[in-house]
């Protein structure tokens, strides 16, 4: 009897979820972010000169008005207060627009990961659904006669993937060895549960000869191996 092994799907790693686009948008994101904490350590340095700027011109506006003086000191410091001022407003225009910039890029990061993460989990159900019709079917496909194959297999594959959706027995399947369910699954739908079984730590299946095997059975068939070649040895009792 012909067995096949039952090799498990590997799932998908969180590790390997991003992709080459992905990976330089990290990369983007991380420079964004690290460009937003120098603008904040810019923008406090440049507030708290502002701010001294700011007394500085005060203080000697007080002493001109008391001392009746030109307002010529006065004028230099609140010139070189309006200047600092200026630049922490452009300071916190330009963070204000990398944080918004950065924040895109964040949120379109979360929402491909999201998708490529489900994109890469529905492709390893699927891969595992398949698995295990194609053990049920090796199952069914290496006994039953041509006339009958031909007549129910369609059938019986359809009812397999409904009842390994829908029933209560089934579920959980994805976490259980391909083997396992094939088994419960033969069963279910009234095949050998014996046509699956484990080796070891490797399940297999019964399976049906394939075509070249089929055609090599064929050939032997029609051209048998002469009786010197079979037994090793020539008419004279001699090794060929």
């Amino acid at each position: 009897m012909l067995h096949r092994a039952l090799l498990d799907p590997t799932p998908p790693a969180d590790a390997d979820t991003d992709t080459a686009a992905m990976a330089e948008t990290v990369r983007d994101l991380e420079r964004g972010e690290r460009h937003l904490r120098m603008l904040a350590e810019l923008s406090e340095i440049a507030m708290t000169l502002a701010m001294s700027l700011g007394e500085l011109a005060q203080a000697r506006i007080e002493r001109e008005k008391k001392a009746e003086e030109a307002p010529a000191q006065s004028e230099d410091a609140a010139a070189a207060f309006d200047k600092m001022a200026q630049t922490v407003r452009r300071t916190l225009a330009l963070e204000a627009r990398l944080a918004a910039g950065v924040k895109v890029r964040r949120e379109g990061l979360i929402t491909e990961r999201a998708q490529r993460r489900t994109t890469r989990q529905e492709a390893y159900e699927t891969a595992v659904g398949d698995a295990i019709i194609e053990g049920l079917h090796d199952a069914y496909a290496a006994t039953c006669p041509d006339t009958e194959y031909n007549d129910l297999a369609d059938r019986l594959l359809d009812d397999a993937r409904e009842y390994l959706d829908d029933a209560d027995e089934m579920r959980g399947y994805l976490d259980r060895p391909i083997g396992e369910t094939v088994v419960r699954l033969c069963a279910a739908m009234g095949l050998d549960p014996d046509a699956c079984e484990s080796d070891g730590e490797t399940w297999r299946v019964r399976r049906p000869p394939l075509d070249f095997e089929l055609r090599l059975e064929e050939r032997a068939r029609k051209f048998p191996p002469s009786p010197e070649v079979a037994t090793g040895f020539t008419h004279r009792g001699e090794p060929p």
